[in-house]
């Protein structure tokens, strides 16, 4: 099953965002309404978890597809794959035409799985990251990498 994420999913999201406070900032922004954050469950435990930002990606004026990640457990068995497909589905639901999203360019397993998705690389691009404390919105951390723009068309275009 995959729902909107609660404040009461913290614990699960934090081991799969690799931060408790990763995960907290997530939540907050998807309950002001700037992101969607979704969770796959499976026997009453986060399997699973993606978020859509609808502003301020990579790759506007696109949604932003972003954080997703599955428990070692869980993979393999189409949660992923569920999981940018609901998230696809959101970005279409508000008018997206298409969703981008980032991914390492190192990272041949997950470029090859985002192409079988259909997502396109469109272009190199330079991603900067911040790490924020979610009790005071302080940077505490940040830098850059090196990625691929890529994207998938949701409709066609009228």
């Amino acid at each position: 099953m995959i729902r909107a994420a609660l404040g009461t999913d913290l614990n699960g999201l934090g081991e799969l965002a690799r931060s408790r406070d990763r995960a907290e900032v997530r939540l907050q922004a998807a309950r002001r309404g700037a992101e969607e954050m979704l969770v796959a469950m499976a026997a009453g435990r986060v399997v699973g978890v993606v978020s859509v930002r609808w502003r301020d990606g990579c790759d506007p004026p696109n949604p932003w597809l972003y954080g997703l990640a599955v428990v070692a457990s869980a993979r393999r068995r189409g949660i992923g794959r569920a999981l940018v497909e609901a998230g696809e589905a959101a970005g279409a639901a508000r008018g997206a035409d298409a969703m981008s999203l980032d991914v390492d360019v190192d990272d041949e397993a997950a470029v090859s799985f985002y192409a079988r998705l259909g997502y396109v690389i469109v272009r190199p691009h330079r991603h900067r990251w911040r790490a924020i404390d979610p009790g005071t919105g302080a940077v505490t951390a940040e830098g850059t990498a090196s990625t691929w723009i890529m994207r998938r068309r949701l409709r066609g275009i009228d």
